[in-house]
């Protein structure tokens, strides 16, 4: 991934960020890891071949931003899930977030108006109804709009907002 117009912590992704990042991951990342899986209790192992298949499916549109300490505070990207729609994936540490949000949102915004400016329409996104900093982050920060709330999606009943953001045309 080019550095150009992006912090220096901000890096093509890598299987060992992912590695980590699934032992340090915030508990409401957790928690929507469970509502979507199905899995009873949180598994690291289960996470990351999850997160290993995103990367790979990401098509080279996966990034990770490094903390100062040079340990991954995210990893994320977007997979094509239709012809020209893309669904959004991240996970990170608390730590992280808390020190490096600037560069997170930075390079999500790179990633998202690459996409839009050549393959995607649509970028989409969801959280737990429960996840209120990471709905905030979306509209305000990266310009996703809410479209509705599944209620009693997730698999213990869990009510999932899901999220849009068009290519202006």
């Amino acid at each position: 991934m080019p550095a150009a117009h992006l912090p220096s912590n901000v890096i093509e992704a890598r299987p060992q960020h992912l590695v980590y990042l699934a032992g340090v991951m915030r508990e409401d990342e957790r928690a929507q890891f469970l509502a979507v899986t199905g899995l009873e209790t949180f598994s690291e192992d289960a996470a990351v071949v999850w997160l290993l298949d995103a990367l790979r499916t990401s098509q080279g549109m996966a990034f990770s931003v490094l903390r100062d300490n040079h340990l991954p505070a995210v990893a994320g990207g977007f997979q094509e899930v239709g012809p020209g729609v893309w669904q959004a994936w991240m996970v990170g540490c608390e730590d992280g977030w808390a020190e490096q949000w600037r560069s997170i949102t930075k390079g999500t915004r790179w990633v998202m108006e690459r996409l839009l400016a050549t393959c995607a329409h649509r970028l989409q996104t969801s959280a737990l109804t429960t996840r209120t900093h990471a709905i905030e982050w979306f509209e305000r920060s990266l310009g996703f709009r809410q479209e509705g709330i599944a209620h009693r999606y997730g698999v213990r009943g869990e009510d999932i907002a899901h999220f849009g953001r068009i290519r202006e045309d």
